[in-house]
């Protein structure tokens, strides 16, 4: 099944890197592309101790983009909001994810400032 988001909510990779500053050290360029953030997000799930099998799985059920925004969100709060921690936490995700219950736009818009507007490009599909 596949991720609830809403179409009119749109990410672009500077903004994932913006929101989610720790991804920054992992992209090539100061205005990153889609493949670059995806493989800036598989660089970074080591610290955040996500798996293979779950990054593997989270690009199979939800799509490498949407994969990669999920690690970003991840990335931008302090290791200890997810006390069972953060690879446990993404597994839940993908779960959420495979039963169609993952709303990856409310996460990503509670992470924007409460006076930042929506961009207009980029959506994450």
């Amino acid at each position: 099944m596949a991720v609830v988001y809403d179409p009119a909510v749109t990410v672009t990779p500077a903004e994932v890197i913006r929101l989610s500053p720790r991804l920054r050290d992992y992209v090539g360029s100061a205005m990153p592309n889609w493949p670059e953030l995806v493989d800036a997000a598989d660089c970074i799930r080591h610290q955040l101790d996500i798996s293979q099998f779950a990054w593997g799985e989270a690009c199979l059920t939800m799509g490498r983009k949407q994969a990669a925004v999920a690690v970003a969100l991840l990335a931008a709060k302090p290791a200890d909001h997810f006390p069972e921690g953060a690879g446990a936490y993404f597994l839940g995700m993908v779960d959420r994810a495979k039963a169609g219950e993952l709303h990856l736009d409310r996460s990503w818009f509670a992470l924007r400032p409460k006076d930042a507007s929506r961009p207009s490009t980029g959506p994450v599909d």
